[in-house]
Protein backbone atom coordinates (compact mmCIF):
# COMPACT_ATOMS: atom_id res chain seq x y z
CA UNK A 1 0.00 0.00 0.00
CA UNK A 2 1.63 3.29 -1.02
CA UNK A 3 1.94 5.80 1.55
CA UNK A 4 1.40 9.52 0.69
CA UNK A 5 4.38 11.04 -1.85
CA UNK A 6 7.74 11.13 0.73
CA UNK A 7 6.00 9.48 3.95
CA UNK A 8 8.03 6.90 5.59
CA UNK A 9 5.63 4.17 6.15
CA UNK A 10 6.51 1.00 7.96
CA UNK A 11 5.47 -2.44 9.01
CA UNK A 12 7.49 -4.93 10.73
CA UNK A 13 6.39 -8.47 11.42
CA UNK A 14 7.94 -11.72 13.54
CA UNK A 15 7.60 -14.98 11.80
CA UNK A 16 8.08 -16.61 15.41
CA UNK A 17 10.99 -18.72 13.65
CA UNK A 18 8.41 -20.39 11.66
CA UNK A 19 8.83 -20.71 7.29
CA UNK A 20 5.62 -18.73 7.14
CA UNK A 21 4.09 -19.15 3.18
CA UNK A 22 4.60 -16.16 1.42
CA UNK A 23 1.59 -14.76 1.64
CA UNK A 24 1.79 -15.06 5.87
CA UNK A 25 3.34 -12.11 7.28
CA UNK A 26 3.34 -13.55 11.43
CA UNK A 27 2.76 -11.18 13.74
CA UNK A 28 2.78 -7.46 13.19
CA UNK A 29 5.02 -6.38 16.22
CA UNK A 30 5.86 -2.83 15.49
CA UNK A 31 4.62 -0.02 12.68
CA UNK A 32 5.21 3.12 11.52
CA UNK A 33 5.19 5.61 15.10
CA UNK A 34 5.81 3.39 17.30
CA UNK A 35 9.40 3.22 19.19
CA UNK A 36 11.48 0.36 19.99
CA UNK A 37 10.06 -2.38 21.19
CA UNK A 38 13.06 -4.54 22.73
CA UNK A 39 13.86 -6.74 19.81
CA UNK A 40 17.06 -6.30 18.58
CA UNK A 41 16.22 -8.15 15.20
CA UNK A 42 12.42 -6.59 15.04
CA UNK A 43 14.03 -2.88 15.84
CA UNK A 44 17.45 -3.02 13.70
CA UNK A 45 15.04 -4.19 10.79
CA UNK A 46 12.36 -1.29 11.40
CA UNK A 47 14.98 1.22 11.77
CA UNK A 48 17.43 0.23 9.46
CA UNK A 49 14.48 0.61 6.62
CA UNK A 50 14.08 4.05 7.69
CA UNK A 51 17.95 4.54 6.87
CA UNK A 52 17.70 2.91 3.26
CA UNK A 53 14.53 5.26 2.53
CA UNK A 54 16.15 8.02 3.83
CA UNK A 55 18.93 7.44 1.85
CA UNK A 56 16.96 6.76 -1.60
CA UNK A 57 15.13 10.09 -1.05
CA UNK A 58 17.93 12.59 0.31
CA UNK A 59 20.95 11.55 -1.75
CA UNK A 60 19.07 9.86 -5.36
CA UNK A 61 15.71 11.57 -5.29
CA UNK A 62 13.77 8.31 -5.16
CA UNK A 63 10.54 7.87 -2.84
CA UNK A 64 10.77 4.12 -1.49
CA UNK A 65 11.27 0.96 -3.02
CA UNK A 66 8.80 2.03 -6.09
CA UNK A 67 9.53 5.19 -6.15
CA UNK A 68 5.77 5.56 -5.27
CA UNK A 69 5.50 5.83 -1.57
CA UNK A 70 5.89 1.79 -0.80
CA UNK A 71 5.52 0.53 2.46
CA UNK A 72 7.91 -1.34 4.04
CA UNK A 73 7.62 -5.12 5.28
CA UNK A 74 10.19 -6.77 6.93
CA UNK A 75 9.74 -10.00 8.20
CA UNK A 76 11.90 -10.99 11.00
CA UNK A 77 12.83 -14.22 12.96
CA UNK A 78 12.09 -15.84 9.97
CA UNK A 79 12.48 -19.95 10.14
CA UNK A 80 14.73 -21.47 12.96
CA UNK A 81 18.03 -20.58 12.56
CA UNK A 82 17.95 -19.64 9.34
CA UNK A 83 21.09 -18.33 8.03
CA UNK A 84 19.61 -15.97 4.99
CA UNK A 85 18.02 -12.88 4.03
CA UNK A 86 15.54 -12.24 0.48
CA UNK A 87 13.74 -9.97 -1.35
CA UNK A 88 10.68 -12.05 -2.37
CA UNK A 89 9.14 -9.39 -4.47
CA UNK A 90 6.89 -7.73 -1.87
CA UNK A 91 8.81 -7.74 1.77
CA UNK A 92 12.38 -8.48 3.19
CA UNK A 93 12.60 -11.56 5.44
CA UNK A 94 15.62 -11.70 7.79
CA UNK A 95 16.24 -15.02 9.03
CA UNK A 96 18.17 -15.00 12.90
CA UNK A 97 20.77 -16.91 11.54
CA UNK A 98 22.79 -19.74 13.92
CA UNK A 99 24.52 -18.02 16.41
CA UNK A 100 27.71 -19.58 14.82
CA UNK A 101 27.97 -18.68 11.28
CA UNK A 102 25.40 -15.84 11.08
CA UNK A 103 24.05 -13.50 13.87
CA UNK A 104 20.64 -11.91 12.73
CA UNK A 105 20.65 -10.44 9.59
CA UNK A 106 18.51 -7.56 10.20
CA UNK A 107 20.79 -6.63 12.36
CA UNK A 108 23.67 -5.49 9.45
CA UNK A 109 22.43 -1.90 7.86
CA UNK A 110 24.44 -3.33 4.22
CA UNK A 111 21.86 -6.43 4.22
CA UNK A 112 19.01 -4.44 5.05
CA UNK A 113 20.11 -2.07 2.21
CA UNK A 114 21.17 -4.99 -0.01
CA UNK A 115 17.81 -6.80 -0.29
CA UNK A 116 15.63 -3.44 -0.19
CA UNK A 117 17.68 -2.41 -3.45
CA UNK A 118 16.74 -5.82 -4.90
CA UNK A 119 13.39 -4.07 -4.79
CA UNK A 120 13.89 -0.84 -6.32
CA UNK A 121 16.59 -2.60 -9.37
CA UNK A 122 12.71 -5.42 -9.76
CA UNK A 123 11.31 -1.91 -10.10
CA UNK A 124 13.61 -0.39 -12.28
CA UNK A 125 16.17 -2.19 -14.63
CA UNK A 126 14.34 -6.09 -13.59
CA UNK A 127 17.50 -7.78 -14.30
CA UNK A 128 16.68 -11.43 -14.71
CA UNK A 129 18.53 -13.32 -11.84
CA UNK A 130 21.03 -15.80 -14.05
CA UNK A 131 24.52 -15.15 -15.12
CA UNK A 132 25.93 -12.05 -16.23
CA UNK A 133 22.43 -9.97 -15.50
CA UNK A 134 21.85 -12.14 -12.22
CA UNK A 135 25.39 -10.89 -10.89
CA UNK A 136 24.74 -6.90 -12.05
CA UNK A 137 21.50 -7.85 -10.24
CA UNK A 138 23.42 -8.91 -6.80
CA UNK A 139 26.48 -6.31 -7.50
CA UNK A 140 23.76 -3.68 -7.82
CA UNK A 141 22.29 -4.51 -4.34
CA UNK A 142 25.97 -5.18 -3.08
CA UNK A 143 26.89 -1.66 -4.10
CA UNK A 144 23.80 0.15 -2.87
CA UNK A 145 23.99 -1.70 0.25
CA UNK A 146 27.89 -0.61 1.17
CA UNK A 147 27.40 3.23 -0.24
CA UNK A 148 24.24 3.42 2.57
CA UNK A 149 26.17 2.00 4.92
CA UNK A 150 29.21 4.44 4.67
CA UNK A 151 26.57 7.30 3.86
CA UNK A 152 24.89 6.78 7.25
CA UNK A 153 28.16 5.84 8.97
CA UNK A 154 30.90 8.47 8.02
CA UNK A 155 28.25 11.46 6.24
CA UNK A 156 31.20 14.49 5.92
CA UNK A 157 33.52 12.28 3.76
CA UNK A 158 30.89 10.64 1.96
CA UNK A 159 31.30 12.79 -0.64
CA UNK A 160 34.90 12.60 -0.85
CA UNK A 161 37.65 10.03 -2.37
CA UNK A 162 39.34 9.97 0.75
CA UNK A 163 35.89 8.65 2.32
CA UNK A 164 35.77 5.97 -0.08
CA UNK A 165 39.16 5.12 0.21
CA UNK A 166 39.15 4.98 4.75
CA UNK A 167 36.24 2.52 4.17
CA UNK A 168 36.63 -1.50 4.51
CA UNK A 169 34.05 -2.35 1.42
CA UNK A 170 33.04 -5.41 3.28
CA UNK A 171 29.60 -7.01 2.70
CA UNK A 172 27.79 -9.06 5.90
CA UNK A 173 30.88 -8.24 8.04
CA UNK A 174 28.59 -7.64 11.12
CA UNK A 175 26.64 -10.74 10.62
CA UNK A 176 29.28 -13.44 9.04
CA UNK A 177 30.67 -15.35 11.49
CA UNK A 178 30.20 -13.38 14.61
CA UNK A 179 32.93 -15.09 16.52
CA UNK A 180 35.77 -13.96 13.85
CA UNK A 181 37.01 -10.46 13.69
CA UNK A 182 37.82 -8.99 9.99
CA UNK A 183 36.18 -11.13 7.56
CA UNK A 184 33.04 -10.90 5.91
CA UNK A 185 30.75 -12.59 3.12
CA UNK A 186 32.34 -10.34 0.16
CA UNK A 187 34.72 -7.60 -0.07
CA UNK A 188 34.18 -5.09 -2.96
CA UNK A 189 38.08 -3.88 -2.26
CA UNK A 190 39.38 -7.01 -2.78
CA UNK A 191 37.36 -9.90 -4.06
CA UNK A 192 38.59 -13.26 -3.01
CA UNK A 193 39.73 -12.46 0.33
CA UNK A 194 36.45 -11.86 2.18
CA UNK A 195 36.96 -15.12 3.96
CA UNK A 196 38.89 -18.36 3.60
CA UNK A 197 37.56 -19.87 0.59
CA UNK A 198 35.97 -16.92 -1.14
CA UNK A 199 35.88 -17.70 -4.68
CA UNK A 200 34.50 -14.47 -6.16
CA UNK A 201 36.76 -13.11 -9.57
CA UNK A 202 37.95 -9.45 -9.31
CA UNK A 203 38.90 -9.38 -13.03
CA UNK A 204 37.63 -10.67 -16.22
CA UNK A 205 40.54 -12.85 -16.45
CA UNK A 206 39.27 -14.68 -13.49
CA UNK A 207 35.20 -14.86 -14.72
CA UNK A 208 33.96 -18.22 -13.91
CA UNK A 209 31.68 -19.89 -16.57
CA UNK A 210 29.52 -22.47 -14.36
CA UNK A 211 25.98 -23.58 -14.01
CA UNK A 212 25.68 -23.54 -10.06
CA UNK A 213 24.77 -20.83 -8.06
CA UNK A 214 22.10 -19.46 -10.93
CA UNK A 215 25.30 -19.53 -13.35
CA UNK A 216 27.54 -17.39 -10.44
CA UNK A 217 25.35 -14.52 -9.55
CA UNK A 218 26.61 -14.34 -6.27
CA UNK A 219 30.43 -14.93 -7.71
CA UNK A 220 31.17 -13.31 -10.75
CA UNK A 221 29.42 -10.23 -8.93
CA UNK A 222 32.96 -9.89 -7.45
CA UNK A 223 34.00 -8.25 -11.17
CA UNK A 224 31.32 -5.48 -11.10
CA UNK A 225 31.69 -4.75 -7.04
CA UNK A 226 35.57 -4.14 -7.67
CA UNK A 227 34.48 -1.63 -10.81
CA UNK A 228 31.82 0.29 -8.50
CA UNK A 229 34.77 0.63 -5.38
CA UNK A 230 37.54 1.54 -8.10
CA UNK A 231 35.22 4.90 -9.31
CA UNK A 232 34.49 5.28 -5.82
CA UNK A 233 38.11 5.69 -4.79
CA UNK A 234 38.47 8.02 -7.59
CA UNK A 235 35.15 10.64 -7.25
CA UNK A 236 33.77 9.84 -3.93
CA UNK A 237 30.68 7.70 -2.88
CA UNK A 238 27.82 10.09 -3.63
CA UNK A 239 28.79 10.82 -7.29
CA UNK A 240 28.78 6.76 -7.52
CA UNK A 241 25.22 6.49 -6.10
CA UNK A 242 23.75 8.76 -8.28
CA UNK A 243 25.99 7.26 -11.44
CA UNK A 244 24.98 3.65 -10.75
CA UNK A 245 21.19 4.63 -9.78
CA UNK A 246 21.22 6.35 -13.03
CA UNK A 247 22.53 3.45 -15.19
CA UNK A 248 20.04 1.49 -13.49
CA UNK A 249 16.78 3.40 -13.16
CA UNK A 250 17.74 4.83 -16.92
CA UNK A 251 20.00 2.50 -18.72
CA UNK A 252 19.98 -1.06 -17.90
CA UNK A 253 18.05 -4.08 -19.11
CA UNK A 254 16.59 -7.36 -18.04
CA UNK A 255 19.55 -9.17 -19.86
CA UNK A 256 22.31 -6.72 -19.45
CA UNK A 257 25.76 -8.18 -19.12
CA UNK A 258 29.16 -6.33 -18.07
CA UNK A 259 29.81 -4.44 -21.49
CA UNK A 260 26.10 -2.97 -21.38
CA UNK A 261 26.79 -2.09 -17.34
CA UNK A 262 30.21 -0.47 -18.05
CA UNK A 263 28.50 1.36 -21.15
CA UNK A 264 25.41 2.59 -18.91
CA UNK A 265 27.36 3.83 -15.88
CA UNK A 266 29.63 5.67 -18.44
CA UNK A 267 26.59 7.23 -20.42
CA UNK A 268 25.32 7.97 -16.70
CA UNK A 269 28.17 9.98 -15.56
CA UNK A 270 28.08 11.84 -18.93
CA UNK A 271 24.32 13.00 -18.03
CA UNK A 272 25.25 14.11 -14.62
CA UNK A 273 28.87 15.41 -15.39
CA UNK A 274 29.54 15.63 -18.95
CA UNK A 275 32.94 14.15 -20.12
CA UNK A 276 34.54 15.77 -16.68
CA UNK A 277 36.76 13.68 -14.52
CA UNK A 278 33.69 11.84 -12.86
CA UNK A 279 33.34 9.99 -16.55
CA UNK A 280 36.87 9.19 -17.00
CA UNK A 281 37.11 8.16 -13.56
CA UNK A 282 34.03 5.65 -14.22
CA UNK A 283 35.76 4.24 -17.63
CA UNK A 284 39.21 3.75 -15.76
CA UNK A 285 37.07 1.86 -13.34
CA UNK A 286 35.45 -0.78 -16.11
CA UNK A 287 38.85 -1.11 -17.62
CA UNK A 288 40.57 -2.00 -14.12
CA UNK A 289 38.59 -5.10 -14.24
CA UNK A 290 39.15 -5.78 -18.04
CA UNK A 291 35.97 -4.28 -19.29
CA UNK A 292 35.17 -1.97 -21.81
CA UNK A 293 32.07 0.54 -22.02
CA UNK A 294 31.16 0.54 -25.78
CA UNK A 295 31.33 3.61 -28.04
CA UNK A 296 28.43 6.41 -27.95
CA UNK A 297 25.70 6.90 -25.34
CA UNK A 298 23.64 3.48 -24.55
CA UNK A 299 20.12 3.90 -25.37
CA UNK A 300 17.54 3.36 -22.31
CA UNK A 301 16.79 0.20 -21.09
CA UNK A 302 13.76 -1.72 -22.33
CA UNK A 303 11.54 -2.75 -19.68
CA UNK A 304 8.93 -5.97 -20.05
CA UNK A 305 5.46 -5.75 -17.29
CA UNK A 306 6.17 -6.84 -14.00
CA UNK A 307 5.71 -10.57 -13.87
CA UNK A 308 6.47 -11.20 -17.56
CA UNK A 309 7.89 -14.71 -17.89
CA UNK A 310 11.80 -15.35 -16.81
CA UNK A 311 12.07 -11.45 -16.81
CA UNK A 312 9.73 -10.75 -14.71
CA UNK A 313 11.27 -10.48 -10.67
CA UNK A 314 14.36 -9.96 -9.70
CA UNK A 315 15.17 -12.13 -6.75
CA UNK A 316 13.17 -14.86 -4.56
CA UNK A 317 13.58 -16.85 -2.52
CA UNK A 318 15.79 -19.45 -4.74
CA UNK A 319 17.94 -16.44 -4.18
CA UNK A 320 19.25 -14.84 -1.47
CA UNK A 321 22.02 -12.51 0.46
CA UNK A 322 24.01 -15.48 1.36
CA UNK A 323 25.63 -17.67 -1.57
CA UNK A 324 24.07 -21.45 -1.69
CA UNK A 325 27.43 -22.70 -0.45
CA UNK A 326 27.63 -20.72 2.99
CA UNK A 327 23.75 -22.09 3.89
CA UNK A 328 24.42 -25.74 2.92
CA UNK A 329 26.80 -27.52 5.66
CA UNK A 330 30.14 -28.97 3.92
CA UNK A 331 29.15 -27.79 0.78
CA UNK A 332 32.52 -26.47 -1.26
CA UNK A 333 32.37 -23.40 -3.04
CA UNK A 334 32.73 -23.58 -6.55
CA UNK A 335 36.47 -22.82 -7.90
Amino acid sequence: MPAAAGELKRSTYSAGNQELDPTDLGKLVRKEGQGPIGDDAADSAHDNAKIVFDFYKQVLGRDSIDGKGMELTSVTHYGRNFNNAFWDGEKMTYGDGDGKQFAPFSKALDVVGHEMSHGVTERSADLRYRGQSGALNESWSDVMGELIEQWHEQPATFPSAEGAKSAAWLIGEDVFTPGTPGDALRSMKAPGTAYKGDPQPGHMQQYKEMTQDNGGVHINSGIPNKAAYEAAVRIGGEKTAKIWYRALTDYLSPTAQFEDAAHATITAAQDLFKDGAETQAVRDAWAAVGITGGNGPAKPGKRPPRGAGELGGSHRHTGGFVPPWLTAPGQMAPR
